[in-house]
């Protein structure tokens, strides 16, 4: 019988290889969902003015609705039918439960009569939590969400 000798031994370690390209996905995952959150709240629109307003909170995860001058209905920069939001928020109601939340911008142009089907789709999907971007009266160029 042999006895084996420590020379001969090979290097137990663990292969990164896998590990690394998981983490390079998240990377390329991260960089990509942040660059179509910036450009879904940089559509060209005349927000309405308001004298008072609460600020955007920024660890609450809304969903972002826009209405522009032609009454098209935009969610993560795709124009939808008042049913595909209705599916849309039937969707997030049943992902995000209670914490569930909408927020509407609105061209300063639109009339109400555009903006209470979104609200009533809202509504009949059980989304209560629901904001209305605006900017600020003090404010003359930046459109403050």
């Amino acid at each position: 019988m042999r006895v084996p000798t420590s020379d001969r031994r090979t290097a137990i370690g663990a292969n990164m290889t896998p590990m690394i390209d998981v983490v390079f996905l998240l990377i390329i995952f991260f960089l990509v969902s942040s660059h179509l959150a910036r450009q879904e709240n940089h559509l060209p629109l005349d927000l309405p003015t308001a004298g008072t307003f609460q600020p955007n909170d920024p660890d609450k995860q809304a969903l972002t609705i826009s209405l522009d001058d032609a009454a098209s209905i935009r969610v993560r920069g795709d124009v939808v039918s008042i049913q595909a939001l209705g599916l849309l928020l039937a969707e997030l109601k049943a992902q995000d439960g209670d914490d569930a939340a909408i927020r509407i911008r609105v061209d300063g142009q639109v009339q109400y009569a555009l903006v209470e089907p979104v609200l009533r789709q809202a509504a009949l999907a059980g989304v209560t939590d629901a904001s209305i971007a605006v900017r600020d009266k003090a404010t003359s160029g930046g459109n403050q969400p």
